[in-house]
């Protein structure tokens, strides 16, 4: 079922920004890790919400690039992709406008406050690593320069094809919903083995999805150091207790990597800080 934008369920969808504002600043006396899951939640079921309310019963399109071109609310590498495959590079224009907005405004607070991928691994609490994996970091910036090129020389979307989490919120909830109607192509059994991977990395790998592969952490990433939002930290408060080092999800070298790309704003640095040091700030 291709997304058509005009569906009882999409006014439900882009309800969950509103909301999760609104949920925001209701809790204002609330922690900050409070706030974030009510935040996270909200993105997950008012993104989901045609479970119940939907003309088909399930937003095929949640996280789904192959039906929805347009479906940046849930992956912006869907509209990057049909840009490229179908040459309609117009796309790249709403591609852009969005990415830019959002990741300008907030930089990669969404990976920490609204991506369901990401609430996920904060679910399963992957393991913290002891080595220095910087070099593995790279490896979701090739793959963001990688899509576009496949996409236009084979004029297929190519990253959907073996997208893990495109097998993990489309394929499989398909599947299982109607698995007469489902049409098993070439790409399914690589595909659920990339679904496997995902999870194995996530278990081993704290946040390892966001850190090592996502390319549209990726895309936000280019704008964490120059975002309105930014993680501020005082040298005259800071005891160096490292606290906020050692609870940081990303394992970033806080406090003196608070502008790194990395960064996914969740704030549990902010709440570690035993002196208040750190804190969010518009600049």
């Amino acid at each position: 079922m291709a997304c058509n934008l005009n569906c009882p369920a999409c006014p439900l969808a882009y309800a969950c920004i509103p909301l999760a504002i609104a949920s925001f600043f209701a809790l204002k006396k609330a922690g900050l890790q409070k706030k974030r899951i009510v935040s996270q939640l909200s993105f997950l079921l008012i993104s989901n919400f045609s479970f119940i309310f939907g003309a088909t019963g399930l937003i095929y399109s949640y996280f789904y690039c192959w039906e929805s071109p347009l479906a940046i609310a849930a992956c912006p590498i869907g509209v990057l992709e049909h840009a490229f495959a179908d040459r309609t590079f117009y796309l790249l224009i709403y591609l852009g406008g969005t990415i830019f907005t959002v990741s300008m405004i907030f930089g990669r607070a969404a990976c920490g406050w609204a991506c369901p991928i990401g609430f996920l691994q904060d679910l399963i609490k992957g393991r913290k690593i002891k080595k220095k994996d910087n070099k593995f970091r790279y490896a979701k910036y090739f793959i963001l320069i990688a899509i576009p090129f496949a996409c236009f020389f084979t004029g297929k979307l190519a990253y959907t094809d073996i997208c893990p989490i495109g097998g993990l919120t489309g394929t499989l909830p398909y599947l299982l919903i109607n698995p007469t109607g489902y049409t098993f192509t070439v790409f399914f059994y690589p595909k659920m083995i990339f679904v496997a991977g995902f999870f194995i990395l996530i278990i081993l790998v704290a946040r390892g999805w966001c850190r090592y592969l996502c390319p549209v952490g990726a895309m936000m990433a280019c704008f964490n150091r120059i975002s309105f939002l930014q993680i501020k930290y005082s040298e005259e408060k800071c005891i160096k207790c490292f606290k906020c080092s050692k609870i940081c999800p990303m394992q970033i070298e806080m406090p003196y990597e608070n502008k790194s790309n990395e960064c996914i704003r969740c704030g549990k640095c902010i709440d570690a800080c035993p002196t208040n040091a750190i804190e969010f700030k518009w600049q």
